[in-house]
């Protein structure tokens, strides 16, 4: 397992900005108040799903879209309580 350090999470949090508005406000929300107590296994999770499309990650976020994937469910469960 990755060991995430200030500078890994430091480029995870660039990961955030992303195309559409309304994943920048979710994802800026989870980012200010869950992102430091991300285990280092759901701070994996959160990389693999910031390299979804952002349509899908909203779909899954919003439950619009449900989640095959258990590497992102632990995540998407902190960012939807964080909104």
């Amino acid at each position: 397992m990755q060991d995430f350090d200030d500078n890994a999470k430091r480029r995870i949090r660039w990961l955030t900005r992303r195309g559409l508005l309304e994943l920048d406000i979710i994802l800026g929300r989870f980012m200010t108040h869950a992102f430091d107590q991300l285990s280092n296994e759901e701070l994996a999770g959160f990389v693999a799903l910031m390299d979804l499309p952002d349509p899908e990650i909203l779909a899954l976020i919003n439950q619009s879209e449900n989640c095959t994937d258990s590497e992102f469910e632990s995540v998407l469960a902190k960012i939807r309580q964080a909104q």
